[in-house]
């Protein structure tokens, strides 16, 4: 039985942005339905990779698909060797060590993707259920009680 591929789902902001002189700008005002996202202990903030969102499909410990969003990437693909080599990079620093048979979502940054803001050789994969939960999670989230305050001087880590 084939497992059912899904799309990373957007993640949408919990606050209200508005449009102030021509930008939209995030304010610390809740939008409506979100509160649980400041009330579940379980809730974590995590830093926003600027990459391309590619997902691995694991049977029996073995990758068997590779996607770009809900296009299935053939492992020989002209034009998406970056893609390989960034999960082959992420495989060499032990970043899919603990991932299991199933989806996992993860963003690819490098050199061919959005420009390169983060000024890497080459192309890696960060998993988002391992590497990115323990790496790139905002410590403080949910120890401060007023969430402007949050936003007071910036985000701390």
């Amino acid at each position: 039985m084939e497992t059912k591929i899904k799309d990373m789902p957007k993640i949408e902001s919990p606050f209200i942005r508005k449009e102030i002189d021509g930008d939209y700008i995030v304010t610390d005002e809740i939008n409506p339905g979100y509160d649980w996202v400041f009330e579940d202990e379980s809730v974590m903030a995590i830093e926003k990779l600027h990459g391309t969102n590619v997902s691995i499909q694991i049977k029996d410990g073995v990758i068997v698909g590779i996607w770009n969003r809900t296009e299935r990437l053939p492992f020989f693909n002209k034009g998406k060797k970056h893609i390989i080599e960034g999960l082959l990079n992420s495989f060499e620093r032990g970043y899919m060590e603990f991932l299991g048979d199933g989806q996992h979502f993860g963003e690819l940054i490098g050199k061919k993707v959005n420009g390169n803001p983060y000024k890497i050789e080459g192309h890696l994969w960060i998993p988002f259920s391992t590497f990115g939960q323990k790496h790139l999670r905002y410590k403080s989230w949910g120890k401060i009680q007023k969430i402007s305050k949050h936003f007071q001087n910036g985000l701390k880590n």
